[in-house]
């Protein structure tokens, strides 16, 4: 049954928030008519993706991979947070004091301003306490799969596996001050109330740094695209195609090689863009929210290039809160490979959002003419942990670590800097560059990066912990099997 142009336009703003292969979306491309703004070549080569996507879910079936299609997102702390909610509700009314204003589970801002009125209620301080610890050593531990034996770190034991991380359960009220400030009050309801709100306390600082860690997932993968509204993606349909398919390059799965990984603007993206800009209902502040050219940023009003500039430092802000809470102070940052008990995937995915964060800055303040302000402060590229085995792979061919990591160990850390704990200018960043034979404009140190080839259009090859497989269905039934331990990001 042939779908109307809303009907495509919503289910591709839909695709904006999951992990859809660009042959996916390219078949809502044909249908929408993308053609219309592409040459000879790229009609070929969108209606051959669209041919082989069309004949491999004939053989396997649409639905023929157990990878996760959306992102994962803490719920909230509904139930921590009622517990809190309930308990001082009751303290308050009986002494006869105002309870604190409701505050949405979800957001750690709202919980952070509902526990400052809370704390002082009940007699406890109000600042910032000192970060959770892990109830127990947690030491590697041997884990055996079909087909060899590794090691990992387990979960810490206890409740919630971490201690502290709240105010000081001895600050609060003894017997007298209880009696003169909370009238009426049980000691046992008062109790109650005191555990409730150290626990919301010490899990909104968990909340907080997995909001950071989600943030830093989506935008290091979709950039800013799923803050974009459905008006604005729905207005112009040039604008929604280009969206659509570059978030779908943006979002391909890392493979395992020793070399570069692809790249997420092929020529068919090229086309898209192009046909999008000439558009005349252009929507160029969707279009900024994944891709930052200097053509599109020109078409921004001062107000739109503001608000847009602000978001993107707020992702390099909280990227750069994730990458502190991450960085082992006992790392050599000279040697980025990972080892045992290293969390890889949280210091990757931050990482990788730091620097897509940080592309985006540097494209803007040098568009917009601030340049001054990249003068005074110039944060660092940030490297990724690369495993072990493909730095294993690359001595074998006669390579060594990036020399970025060389230029990154001399600076101060990018997070410091972001965060206004350290000073970064980009004159440092020059010599620094300079000393390791690093051309600080080209590499990307002190310019926004940029890519240096343009892809050829292809489907997403079928992967199995980042190895390409030829089969779809011997991809599902090896995950299936356990032959592999993880996936790739």
């Amino acid at each position: 049954m042939k779908r109307s142009q809303d009907e495509i336009l919503h289910r591709l703003y839909r695709g904006l928030r999951e992990r859809r292969p660009p042959q996916d979306v390219v078949i809502d491309l044909v249908e929408l008519g993308a053609e219309r703004w592409l040459s000879a070549a790229a009609t070929r080569d969108i209606y051959a993706i669209m041919r082989h996507e069309l004949a491999t879910r004939a053989v396997y079936g649409p639905d023929r991979t157990s990878m996760p299609g959306t992102w994962r997102r803490h719920p909230g702390l509904t139930r921590a947070y009622a517990a809190a909610e309930a308990a001082v509700n009751t303290v308050a009314g009986t002494a006869g004091l105002p309870a604190p204003e409701q505050a949405d589970p979800a957001d750690p801002a709202s919980l952070r301003a509902w526990l400052s009125v809370a704390l002082p209620l009940l007699g406890l301080p109000d600042e910032q306490p000192w970060p959770a610890r892990p109830t127990v050593a947690r030491r590697p531990v041997a884990v055996t799969y079909w087909g060899g034996t590794r090691h990992r770190v387990p979960k810490a034991r206890g409740p919630r596996g971490d201690h502290g991380g709240h105010a000081d359960a001895r600050d609060r009220m003894d017997a007298a001050t209880r009696r003169e400030r909370l009238p009426g009050v049980p000691v046992r309801a008062y109790r109650r109330a005191v555990r409730a709100v150290l626990h919301l306390q010490q899990r909104t600082e968990v909340l907080a740094a997995e909001r950071d860690r989600e943030a830093s997932v989506a935008f290091g993968k979709s950039r800013l695209a799923y803050l974009v509204t459905e008006e604005d993606f729905v207005a112009c349909p040039a604008t929604a195609a280009f969206t659509a398919y570059y978030v779908a390059r943006l979002n391909l799965r890392t493979r395992f090689t020793s070399g570069s990984q692809t790249r997420p603007m092929d020529s068919l993206g090229e086309e898209l863009l192009a046909g999008a800009l000439a558009a005349p209902t252009c929507r160029p502040v969707v279009l900024g929210s994944v891709l930052t050219r200097w053509r599109i940023l020109d078409m921004l009003d001062d107000t739109q290039a503001g608000e847009l500039m602000g978001r993107y430092y707020e992702q390099l802000a909280a990227s750069a809160r994730a990458l502190r809470e991450s960085f082992d102070h006992h790392r050599d940052p000279t040697v980025m490979i990972t080892r045992v008990g290293d969390d890889s995937s949280s210091w990757n995915s931050a990482s990788r959002a730091f620097n897509q964060a940080r592309t985006g800055w540097l494209n803007l303040t040098r568009g917009l003419g601030y340049d001054d302000v990249v003068e005074a402060s110039c944060p660092g590229k940030v490297p990724a942990l690369v495993a072990s085995d493909v730095a294993a792979w690359h001595l074998l061919d006669g390579g060594s670590q990036h020399v970025d990591v060389r230029v990154w160990a001399d600076l101060p850390r990018p997070w410091d800097v972001v965060l206004g704990d350290d000073e970064c200018p980009a004159e440092l960043v020059r010599e620094t560059c300079r000393r390791h034979a690093v051309d600080p404009e080209a590499a990307g140190w002190t310019q926004p990066y940029r890519q240096d080839l343009t892809e050829l259009p292809a489907p997403a090859p079928e992967l199995v912990h980042g190895v390409t497989v030829s089969s779809p269905l011997l991809a599902r039934t090896l995950r299936r099997a356990g032959v592999f331990s993880g996936q790739a990001c």
